[in-house]
């Protein structure tokens, strides 16, 4: 059965006390889920944030809807930068469209706890997956919040004021810092530290690009490093909880992307699992692709498993292929990352490519984090 949408806005005494905590409160805060990308929400919940003077941010699945916005947070949860994170605590009202609140979103609700909330969903299914037991608004995201603007002003509410000019340098600094390049630790045997190596690459690609991750330890960082600039440019392939799906995601993507380029992040249990077969697709189709495949030797989430416990994490060691040169074998063009100075051969790469690039980062499995 399909989900039933509200089309309208809520009206009566849930309505009325949920705009009385909206106008009563001193720091508000608007998240947007994956349920409020549409065009129209677009445009109407950046209004009603400026006519609050608050804050934004949004689920991970809707990552990319605020790009340019001035007091943008980015992801609400538990991949918020530290701004975000200090100003979501200092909040005193949070109000979500489209956003189901999971515990991923709230870190198991204490992103809301102690703070009103006021919850607009169009989907009442969403409704199951909540963390907090706030105001809860069905209907139309877009609708309502350009409602909830027309009561503000009817009733003549000042702006709340959150939104000043200590965030925004707060936020112009976190920036600056995440764009200076990163200093790498040595790991074993020449492998390049994975997170600075994110990020340098992060810096070589289009800020235009569409970006697929496969699932495996690594992807909390890869969410971290390679933010979007549309909410339709991130592809969640996680819903199977399976690794393996990230390339014939990033093909299907990159057919819709046309000329921008895709970026896949891909671990190597699971591009061993199909993305040697889908690689001879994107190349037959020469695709705007570049594929970086994470390769720690092992699976990850068993390696955590068994070094938690302190057992040998020798059973989940794999001994994957060049995958390097299998991708120079079948006409792409590809790297293998060793160390900082590889970096630098990486970007060359991914400069003068005119099709499929495979980028190998060579990892310390001891140090991809699992967050």
């Amino acid at each position: 059965m399909p989900p039933r949408c509200a089309s309208a806005v809520t009206e009566g005494d849930d309505f009325d006390e949920a705009m009385g905590m909206i106008a009563s409160a001193r720091r508000p805060l608007i998240v947007a889920g994956r349920g409020a990308t549409d065009p129209r929400s677009k445009a109407a919940i950046p209004d009603l944030a400026r006519r609050l003077q608050a804050p934004v941010a949004t689920t991970l699945k809707a990552a990319g809807l605020f790009y340019g916005e001035a007091f943008n947070l980015g992801i609400f949860g538990t991949l918020s930068t530290p701004v975000a994170v200090d100003t979501i605590l200092q909040s005193d009202c949070i109000i979500g469209f489209g956003a189901s609140f999971s515990r991923h979103t709230t870190a198991s609700g204490s992103y809301l706890q102690g703070r009103r909330v006021v919850q607009v969903l169009g989907d009442m299914q969403e409704n199951c997956r909540r963390t907090d037991a706030g105001m809860l608004l069905l209907g139309d995201p877009a609708l309502t919040a350009q409602r909830m603007v027309e009561v503000l002003d009817e009733a003549e509410i000042p702006a709340s004021g959150h939104a000043d000019a200590d965030l925004q340098n707060r936020l112009q600094q976190e920036a600056s810092q995440l764009a200076m390049p990163a200093a790498f630790r040595a790991g074993r045997d020449g492998t390049v530290d994975f997170f600075p190596a994110l990020r340098a690459l992060e810096r070589a690609l289009p800020k235009d690009r569409v970006v697929v991750t496969d699932l495996g330890r690594f992807v909390t960082s890869a969410w971290k490093a390679f933010p979007v600039s549309a909410a339709g440019d991130f592809v969640y392939t996680s819903h199977f909880a399976s690794i393996g799906l990230g390339l014939s995601e990033a093909i299907g993507a990159a057919h819709a992307a046309g000329d921008r380029t895709t970026v896949l992040i891909a671990g190597d249990g699971g591009f061993l699992l199909s993305g040697l077969s889908e690689l001879h697709t994107a190349i037959r189709q020469n695709l705007n692709l570049v594929a970086i495949i994470c390769n720690d030797g092992s699976y990850g989430a068993e390696h955590v498993q068994f070094t938690r416990r302190a057992m040998s994490p020798e059973n989940s060691m794999i001994a994957p292929p060049d995958f390097t040169a299998i991708a120079r074998s079948m006409g792409a063009g590809a790297t293998r990352v060793y160390g900082a100075d590889g970096i630098a051969a990486a970007v060359r790469v991914v400069a003068a490519r005119k099709g499929p690039v495979l980028i190998e980062l060579m990892l310390d499995p001891e140090l991809v984090p699992m967050e």
